[in-house]
């Protein structure tokens, strides 16, 4: 309904439209039609139903308005959670991959965030496709999500999200015009930038439907085939509600619908493969996984030659019998229920550390490095060396040293997602191209520090990847990194230990090859301490899922990137199925995970969810014109809606809130000014109706098909959608299919005076307590009985002179600049609020400082009868407090003053009556819709409350049956 904030003018970090209490927050519930608080006198007029409404209405539904489902057994923790859809700006804290960061503007839906006495405090931020993308601790581990640092893939691969594969077509051969098919992967997420121009700047997964209230946030989305371009459609909307369930634990319900039509081919549309969720964390953060023994459910960690640890082997590299060992990929009910992740400190003493192979590359047996075979001279440390670890006859593994009366040399590499890379001289020359790509000294744990150290004194410095062993057979540069805030910081952790200026001889570095024993803990040693995230998966049995649910791990580490992901296998999603999963995650202290995790995994919930289980309530379209509303029902289950307060609108349709047989989702389309109305998501996309249709795929492998871009239109332009309800087909003929969405068509009776005046005289003198914004067109038949009473001095002298001179001389006119906004000549509506208001220097004359010119009607200020300002919050900046405030009549459009007291001077609000009032330091918006009273400004407050408490106290009308009169000024300081 807001403005969207401007790039200049954002939320810092974590500061968020705050739930506060019950009798504070904002309620954005299912239709509140009741008149609250009306004042005797006052006409109802009308305010329209918030599209919000009719989101929460189909959310709500889609998730719970079905036979057997089951409800949740967290209650919520409303009083500690806060939301925003506004975006606060990036998260220095978490470390994103630079290249990318631009990107996350584009990306943010919400944010939500949970405040602990505990150290258990949390933020997510939540993606255009639904999905969360961020999730960061700051009293415990900081960033859960991987930094990004995976080409073509900013916060699409490596996210918290639902994916979805179609095995009819992904890659298979022959099935795709007769050729092998390309990858046929839909993620809740979006799309990788493979694309060209096209996903210069990415394709999100679309965002249709969004609702926060109280302690949880629910949102729908339109699921994007990944891999482009493609030539397959997408059947897939995917949902997700986060529920903060308090001390650090988060109820995430995830659904993956397919919509396809009932008569669709099921080789073309049935999903075969998922992942309930992809997700992971960062190893730099989170580097040691834990499992609980599936035979005792104990935990163990305190010791480090017992701790239940995950091998973490390269993603793949997880079959049954391999490295990974007891956390090979394995369905959930073999094993305990939750997967937890630990940070640094914990000591894990791993027997395959006494087989570990060397590291080093070799020279091949009697060949010389040269740039003409540079890439092909050297041998990986698997054909080198015998099993014993002894080097084979004839190979020559890398000599590192650092040459003599010389530093290591080291030159700058730049920054990276695991630490500043360098490139420094610390091995002969004579070796040929390595490509090792190390990130550990044993592959299947990555926690194993690498080290590299001197000979004479064992001093050293760890790195956290290897590059190259060598490059060039003409250098001595070895390609690393280390964990350094900087070039400066990284180069003097290597110059520091192997400076070499005053020694004519070479000096030689070993290389740590294996992680260190521990013998020994420290005896302050308190691995319980150690913060965690932890996954609870449960058992995956259900009487309504006959597939079965895995539980996957693995490392991807050139990307900082641990895989965690549950899969369901050995089932089809068909058309008019849903796959939903309810589980859990939760950070804390690494010894409250098993009693936490053993208490939630019981209420895990898998469900597939046919159409025919749903009872929704109704949605009904009001068309007026080329426009149209959707009204649902104000309750679940309701049968009826009403738009009786529009005499113009006509019903022409009725749907559902959920999938039901027979029923297609309608989606409201728009690309540039063009707006499309239906069941084809696709209405706009190139090649639609040409070479594919939905849900099918392309008849030509070389065209593809383009959800996100418009048909004829510039290529800058993407498509919006907006899930609007489910419905027959035959409503197409009954709406249209090219009408324009306006949610004000109907409307809801509200506390607000009408924004229009009535067409016919009232039968009966109005006993409204608010002025007119007008005088009256025709002047009285009789004499007023009293002088005026008018709150409010005429604009402009009366047009006749009068019949006796004053008795006082008038005094000399005063220019004053003014600051409030009016209406144009003909007023503001709903359809024209946008452009309906005129600035100062076009309503006044004298260029803004004199009279208001005729028909022109300025934003008059008042608290209404018998209340407060009522005002809500809008977030912190700074040291300032945004609110909204109720201080004008309805009728008023769409400003923008962003104003700003100048240099030495104050402004605020002030009672006409005694002067009482309070500074603003900004104004937003002196108004914003034609049936809303709020004023948006700021003022120096730390927190909402002592915010609004200078609003109220000062301009507190309660008790008072007549408006309260209130004035802006502009004040200079005088020292």
């Amino acid at each position: 309904e807001e403005e969207p904030q401007r790039k200049d003018d954002i939320h810092p970090l974590s500061l968020f439209l705050t739930i506060a209490s019950s009798s504070h927050f904002i309620i954005m519930g299912l239709h509140k039609l009741a008149l609250c608080g009306i004042i005797a006198g006052l006409t109802a007029s009308t305010a329209a139903f918030d599209v919000n409404d009719l989101d929460a209405a189909i959310l709500q539904d889609m998730l719970e308005a079905y036979t057997e489902h089951q409800p949740s057994n967290c209650t919520g923790a409303a009083d500690s959670t806060a939301f925003t859809f506004d975006y606060p700006g990036t998260n220095a804290a978490s470390e994103w991959y630079t290249p990318f960061e631009s990107f996350e503007h584009d990306l943010f839906l919400a944010a939500m965030t949970h405040t602990d006495a505990n150290n258990r405090s949390w933020t997510i931020r939540i993606g255009q496709g639904g999905n969360m993308y961020s999730h960061f601790v700051p009293d415990l581990h900081g960033e859960t999500m991987p930094p990004q640092a995976h080409e073509n893939a900013p916060w699409i691969d490596e996210v918290h999200q639902s994916v979805s594969v179609n095995t009819n077509l992904n890659f298979q051969a022959t099935e795709c015009n007769g050729d092998t098919c390309p990858a046929y992967f839909i993620h809740g997420a979006g799309t990788y930038q493979k694309d060209g121009l096209y996903t210069s700047t990415p394709f999100y997964s679309q965002s249709l439907a969004k609702h926060c209230d109280g302690a949880t946030c629910t949102f729908a989305a339109w699921g994007q085939q990944a891999h482009l371009a493609t030539i397959f459609t997408s059947p897939i909307i995917t949902l997700n509600r986060f529920t903060n369930c308090g001390d650090g634990i988060i109820e995430h319900t995830e659904k993956i619908y397919n919509f396809a039509p009932d008569d669709s081919s099921p080789h073309l549309i049935d999903q075969g493969y998922f992942n309930v969720p992809w997700s992971g964390v960062r190893p730099s953060n989170l580097p040691i996984a834990l499992e609980p023994d599936p035979d005792s459910g104990e935990l163990s960690y305190a010791d480090p030659n017992t701790v239940d640890y995950c091998p973490m082997c390269g993603w793949g590299l997880d079959e049954p019998g391999g490295a990974q060992g007891r956390c090979a990929r394995k369905n959930l009910q073999d094993l305990g229920g939750y997967t937890s992740f630990v940070g640094h400190g914990l000591y894990v003493n791993t027997p395959e550390a006494a087989d570990q192979k060397p590291s080093l590359w070799c020279r091949k047996p009697g060949v010389v490095c040269t740039t003409a075979n540079a890439d092909t001279c050297m041998a990986a440390p698997d054909e080198c060396y015998n099993g014993d670890g002894s080097v084979k006859e004839g190979y020559t593994p890398v000599i590192l040293e650092v040459p003599a009366l010389s530093t290591p040399q080291c030159e700058n590499r730049g920054e990276k997602s695991n630490g500043w890379e360098l490139k420094c001289k610390m091995h002969q020359t004579g070796f040929g191209n390595t490509s090792p790509s190390l990130s550990s000294s044993d592959p299947c744990a990555p926690w194993a520090k690498m080290k590299f150290y001197r000979e004479d004194n064992n001093e050293g410095f760890e790195a956290t990847f290897i590059r190259h062993w060598s490059f060039s057979p003409g250098d001595q540069y070895l390609f690393f990194r280390v964990d350094a805030p900087s070039f400066d910081a990284a180069k003097d952790m290597v110059h520091s230990v192997f400076n070499n200026t005053g020694n004519n001889e070479v000096l030689p570095i070993q290389f740590q090859a294996t992680p260190p024993t521990i013998t020994n803990a420290p005896a302050d040693y308190n691995p319980g301490a150690l913060p965690s995230v932890t996954f609870v998966a449960g058992d995956g049995m259900s009487a309504f899922t006959p597939g079965d649910f895995r539980r996957r791990l693995g490392n991807a580490p050139k990307r900082d990137y641990y895989v965690y992901t549950n899969n369901y296998l050995r089932d089809v999603l068909e058309a008019g199925y849903a796959l939903s999963k309810r589980a859990f995650f939760f950070a804390s202290e690494l010894e409250s995970v098993k009693a936490t995790a053993d208490y939630l995994k019981s209420k895990v919930v898998y469900d597939l969810i046919e159409d025919t289980r749903y009872n929704p309530r109704a949605i009904d379209i009001y068309k007026s014109g080329a426009s149209f509303d959707a009204v649902a029902a104000t309750s679940t289950q309701g049968t009826s809606t009403t738009c009786s307060t529009s005499p113009s609108a006509n019903h022409v349709c009725s749907g559902f809130s959920t999938p039901k047989p027979g029923y297609s989702p309608f989606f409201y389309v728009t690309c540039g000014d063009s707006t499309y109305l239906g069941p084809d998501p696709y209405f706009f996309t190139p090649g639609n109706g040409d070479y594919f249709t939905f849900p099918g795929m392309s008849n030509d492998n070389d065209k593809k098909i383009r959800s996100y871009a418009c048909k004829d239109q510039d290529g800058t332009i993407r498509p919006t959608w907006k899930l609007i309800g489910f419905f027959e087909s035959t409503c197409l003929s009954s709406v249209g299919s090219d009408v324009t969405y306006d949610d004000d068509i109907c409307v809801a009776p509200s506390e607000e005076p009408s924004s229009l005046p009535s067409s016919q005289p009232s039968s009966q003198p109005s006993s409204s307590v608010v002025p007119t914004l007008e005088p009256s067109r025709q002047p009285s038949s009789t004499l007023s009985l009293q002088p005026s009473s008018s709150l409010v001095p005429s604009h402009e002298p009366s047009p006749d002179p009068s019949s006796q001179p004053s008795l006082q001389p008038s005094p000399a006119q005063t220019l004053t600049k003014k600051y409030l906004w009016c209406s144009k000549p003909g007023g503001c509506n709903s359809s024209n609020e946008a452009s309906c208001m005129a600035l100062p220097s076009e309503c006044y004359t004298e260029n803004g400082y004199g009279s208001v010119k005729p028909d022109y009607t300025p934003i008059e200020l008042f608290v209404l009868p018998n209340t407060t300002p009522q005002c809500r919050d809008r977030g912190q900046y700074g040291t300032d407090r945004e609110l909204k405030c109720k201080f004008h009549t309805t009728g008023f459009g769409r400003t923008r003053p962003y104003l700003r007291p100048p240099a030495g001077s104050t402004m605020g609000f002030y009672r006409e009556d005694t002067n009482m009032g309070f500074e603003a330091t900004f104004i937003r918006h002196w108004s914003w819709r034609s049936h809303g009273q709020w004023v948006y400004l700021r003022v120096k407050a730390p927190d909402y409350v002592t915010a609004r408490n200078l609003v109220h106290a000062n301009l507190n009308n309660g008790g008072n049956s007549q408006p309260l009169p209130v004035k802006f000024e502009m004040r200079e300081i005088f020292e």
